[in-house]
């Protein structure tokens, strides 16, 4: 009988390595996207921003427009403008920071560490959208105190839903955008630009009229005012195939065959 060199018994299977558990792959992709000069830098830009949104109507509003539904409307402006960007760079950095040898040795799964990155920048979107109703509801306060108005405490849940559910929308079309071009400046022009240019060439010429189920500016803006009707969900349905659906599949593709 000949040993056995193996140091292990015989008949016993060894087992593949198992991968990162999810969970802990997106606190990896999150702390990414908080832990870096640009994504703090960012962040504390959007806390700014959302400051003096939220503190503008105190001094410029009429107390009779002073509500919470407002604030939170309010706040959330600089967040969807800003925080997808946050996605942007968190699909880019892999390439612009050369990470992408380590990260895709320890998970060589591609298509789930891009879901973790969607996954943590959805996240958290939820929580600065948790902290925005907070927020909203201390200036609320003081709205009534200062200025002794009303202050309607009504929630408004199709606006508040309708406005947390675009920022996730625009976090994951940040998220395609830059899987789709690798680049942070490329990526971050093509997100501002092309979806900007083709709202204003649907507007300005009149055979593109129809192209207003293409228009994601427009169908956000029926879900963030809270006014969705059948025909609302359909044409929100196509922008979001279009300008998220394809650039991600694209992504998903460049990413899988791209060298790190």
């Amino acid at each position: 009988m000949v040993a056995s060199d193996s140091p292990f018994p015989q008949g016993r299977r060894i087992r593949p390595t198992e991968g990162v558990p999810f969970l802990r792959l997106a606190s990896v992709e999150l702390r990414k996207q908080v832990d870096t000069r640009s994504g703090v830098w960012l962040l504390v830009t959007i806390a700014v921003i959302s400051a003096g949104l939220i503190t503008l109507p105190l001094v410029t509003g009429t107390a009779d427009g002073l509500s919470f539904t407002n604030f939170v409307s309010g706040a959330s402006a600089g967040q969807l403008l800003l925080l997808p960007l946050i996605g942007v760079m968190a699909s880019t950095s892999e390439w612009s920071t050369r990470t992408a040898l380590t990260t895709f040795t320890l998970e060589p799964r591609r298509t789930r560490v891009a879901l973790a990155k969607l996954a943590s920048a959805s996240y958290l979107g939820m929580v600065l959208m948790v902290v925005t109703l907070a927020v909203s509801a201390v200036f609320n306060l003081i709205g009534i105190v200062w200025l002794d108005t009303g202050g309607s405490w009504e929630i408004d849940r199709p606006i508040i839903l309708g406005t947390a559910f675009a920022l996730i929308l625009l976090v994951a079309q940040g998220i395609a955008f830059g899987l789709a071009f690798l680049s942070t400046p490329v990526a971050i022009v093509a997100y501002l630009g092309l979806p900007t240019v083709w709202s204003i060439l649907s507007f300005a010429i009149e055979p593109l009229r129809p192209a207003e189920w293409l228009d994601m500016t427009s169908t956000l803006g029926a879900l963030m005012s809270g006014l969705m009707t059948a025909d609302a969900w359909a044409k929100l349905l196509v922008s979001v195939l279009v300008w998220v659906g394809i650039p991600l599949s694209i992504g998903l593709w460049r990413t899988a065959r791209r060298e790190p």
